[in-house]
Order: C-alpha cells, then structure tokens, then sequence
C-alpha cells in the first residue's frame, strides 16, 4: 500500500509542476482531453487549432497522461488560477448601481475578512416569562439522579444475573411476593 502512496504522491507532485508551466489555454486543453479521444477533437472543443496543439512541447502531452491519473491537482490549480478572477468579480459588485446588491457584496466581503457580527439571542421561558433555573443540588434533583441510578443499576443486575443463568426481573418479583406472602 506504501508504494501506491508513494506513486500518487509522485504523480501529483509531477502533475502539479507541469501545470505550473502551462498558458490557460493549454491547461484547458488537458482538461478538456479527458473527455475526448483525440487530440484535435479536444482543440476544437475548447476553441483552439488543432496545429497549434500539435505545435505544443511535449509536457502538455505529459500533463494530459498524468491527469488521466490524478484529476484533482487539475482542478485545484485552475480554482487557484481562478482565485483572482473570482475576487475581482466579487470586489467589482461593489461598484453595482443596486443599492441593496452592493450592500450584500459589502456585507460578504466584511464577513469573509472580519467574521460575521456578534448576535445576540434572548432565551425565555414559556410566553415570554423569564427561565426557570433548578439548583443542581436540591434534594428532588437528588433524588430523581438516586431514583434513575437504581433503575438502570437493576435493568444492568437483570441482564447480567439472566444472562449468567440468574434470575430475572419477573422471577425476582414472583420471588418477592412469596416472601411478603409467608412473612
């Protein structure tokens, strides 16, 4: 299992060197490779000429075998590459005629950078009322902590007493009331 580790790490890092390399258009061409059999149908479908391709250096072919391999450097690098773009378009929202557009790309941005506003929440009781807190140390809250401790204590003792050829609940009660019965 180590050595296909090892080989995709290479294959990634390998892929992620030559992407670096190419112009946007050849770094679509790789993409768009994927999805076709041939290098000019490729070219074609992204716009390019075909000579052109064939004019390309030999990394974009390396890149176009690498990426059958790992897609997602890929695609890590054109969202990279695209990271600018995305932020200008983002940036440019400020300057939208629309009040209420800009003021929702303001907003975002600020939110993005600074994290979003403090709000505060108001917890209540029923209708309104204020909370109604109990003391953690009040006997009924003792004793519904002793009454629910018992309970779950018994249905374990049951379990285990049943399960080591014991007794279980039914037969212990069955027990109980013979000996209230006799005494």
């Amino acid at each position: 299992m180590e050595a296909q580790e090892r080989e995709e790490k290479y294959t990634s890092e390998a892929l992620e060197n030559i992407l670096a390399q190419l112009s946007t258009d050849q770094i679509r061409f790789v993409v768009a490779r994927q999805e076709f059999s041939t290098d000019k149908e490729a070219a074609e479908a992204i716009g390019v000429s075909p000579q052109t391709v064939y004019r390309w250096p030999d990394t974009v072919k390396d890149a176009v075998r690498l990426m059958a391999t790992d897609g997602l450097v890929t695609a890590q690098i054109v969202r990279k590459r695209a990271l600018a773009k995305a932020m200008l378009v983002k940036v440019g929202g400020l300057d939208l005629r629309d009040d209420r557009l800009r003021q929702a790309v303001a907003t975002e941005i600020i939110e993005w950078e600074m994290g979003r506003a403090m709000q505060r929440q108001e917890v209540s009781g029923p209708e309104g009322g204020p909370l109604e807190i109990s003391d953690a140390n009040s006997k009924e809250y003792n004793r519904a902590i002793s009454t629910l401790a018992d309970a779950v204590g018994a249905l374990l003792l049951g379990a285990a007493g049943t399960a080591a050829g014991g007794v279980d609940a039914a037969e212990q009660e069955a027990v109980d009331g013979d000996a209230d019965a006799s005494g």
